[in-house]
């Protein structure tokens, strides 16, 4: 079962407690920090390769025979012992480091990161030991089945590591979620095959450029040549960017191969994950919703907020897609914006409130909030004063601050990445207890979560999916 985003990132930020606490110390000898955050693959370093959950796709990918189960677990479990001993012997090491850090502070950060770069090393030999011995325990058959596992341990693996808007959208899952027809899934099969292709393309690159960058990353840490620092991600952020595209091309080729009802479902499904902090139904939603629920309304206020809800559907869409613009032209430079600002945190420099977000999103998000408010201060104006204090104040405001606005999104409406056109729905007509369905639909978080597993196409343009 593969674990929610909130769990993953709650896992790496576990694991990323000794790396915390051994900068915190640093922070004490000197005045260097982590201007590049996990940038750098600090959490990475003390994550785990493979767990036993892993075992579901050997058994689904390589079609492994019962009696190489239990060699297989058997596997599994000598690589979590000998990974579990190396993250504690690290710990160990990185604990012993505070005296040695002290006595020499204009190298604390140098000193901080060896037992973390000496771990990196020790890993990739346990990872590679783990696939050598597991290797050796297949037929030639199944060896054959071995780059189709691997396409997909990259996704299960690599796939919940982005940084930047959609770059972890699960495109799989949410079909595998939809429980498609067949004749739907033998149109769509080309276009899964070619995706499937560019993202294991795409991820590879990505943890090319990562492997290869993060070190200078660390490297300009120790110098303080944040410059340099700078260079080498902007060229892991380029990486990352070219997984969302792979990712919002095919959502769009998908949508337009499926039928209307289905290829709606399917985007709002698949974006509502990856732009999750904008893609969820804001205060005009919850607005209109109760107050179609005041038996009380009187047929000419139930036409006003039909107009308004029209009105506010054609703005929103409008809205939608130059954000998507946006994010798919400045996007990538979230985390540049970030790093900037750690450094000048770093060298006591003035920090301007909401600079981690680009100049072009900031003002489109600004402008959206302004058209929000607008619409929000209209439909309170149908209201009689009596119908408007029924409304619970959650639905009537907007509570949230602009901490909780600041990195990917503002909360206000949806997004579509995919270049699409969201649509008002065709009839905005409608009872006053109900808001249209359509609405529901497209503002609204998906009712049902996909599968927990990301399966692939075989070779034959058939789902592989679990025994």
């Amino acid at each position: 079962m593969r674990l929610s985003t909130n769990t993953t990132r709650a896992i790496r930020h576990a694991f990323m407690l000794p790396v915390i606490t051994l900068l915190a110390l640093i922070t004490c000898t000197t005045p260097a920090m982590a201007q590049f955050g996990g940038q750098a693959g600090f959490a990475e370093a003390f994550q785990r390769d493979f767990f036993r959950r892993d075992m579901q796709l050997f058994v689904d990918y390589l079609r492994l025979e019962d009696w190489q189960k239990p060699i297989i677990e058997v596997l599994l479990d000598d690589y979590q012992v000998s990974f579990d001993a190396g993250t504690e012997a690290c710990k160990d090491r990185m604990a012993n480091l505070k005296d040695e850090m002290l006595a020499n502070p204009d190298d604390a950060m140098e000193i901080a990161l060896r037992p973390i770069k000496e771990w990196e090393v020790e890993k990739k030999q346990i990872r590679d030991d783990f696939i050598n011995n597991l290797r050796t325990q297949l037929s030639p058959l199944q060896m054959e089945r071995w780059p189709s596992l691997e396409r997909a341990m990259r996704r299960e693996k690599e796939l919940p590591l982005g940084e930047i808007p959609g770059e972890s959208m699960n495109v799989f899952a949410v079909l595998h979620g939809m429980e498609l027809s067949p004749d739907v899934v033998h149109s769509i099969d080309p276009i899964l095959l070619t995706y499937e292709t560019n993202l294991d393309a795409v991820l590879d690159q990505r943890r090319n450029q990562m492997d290869k960058y993060q070190p200078m990353l660390q490297d300009a840490m120790v110098s303080r040549d944040y410059q340099k620092g700078l260079s080498g991600l902007r060229n892991i952020v380029n990486a990352r960017n070219q997984v969302c595209e792979t990712h919002l091309l095919a959502i769009e080729e998908l949508f337009r191969a499926m039928p209307p009802e289905l290829g709606d479902e399917f985007r709002t499904t698949v974006l509502g994950r990856g732009y999750p902090d904008i893609f969820t139904p804001n205060s005009i939603d919850r607005l209109l919703e109760a107050a179609r629920r005041d038996p009380t309304l009187t047929p000419e206020q139930v036409a006003e907020l039909d107009q308004i809800e029209a009105e506010y559907l054609v703005a929103i869409e409008q809205s939608n897609e130059s954000l998507l613009l946006a994010y798919r032209s400045n996007g990538l430079e979230i985390p540049v914006l970030e790093a900037k600002r750690a450094i000048a945190r770093r060298n006591k420099e003035p920090v301007e409130r909401g600079g981690a977000i680009p100049t072009q999103i900031q003002d489109l998000k600004t402008a959206r909030q302004k058209m929000i408010d607008e619409f929000r201060a209209r439909i309170l104006a149908v209201l009689t004063p009596e119908q408007s204090a029924k409304i619970p104040a959650a639905a009537k405001f907007d509570r949230r601050s602009s901490k909780m606005r600041d990195r990917f999104g503002d909360n206000n409406g949806t997004i579509s990445p995919n270049g699409g056109r969201p649509s008002a729905p065709r009839d905005t007509q409608g009872p006053a207890n109900q808001s249209p369905k359509k609405l529901r639909e497209k503002q609204g978080l998906p009712k049902n979560g996909g599968p927990q597993r990301i399966y692939e196409p075989d070779s034959t343009g058939q789902q592989i999916k679990p025994k």
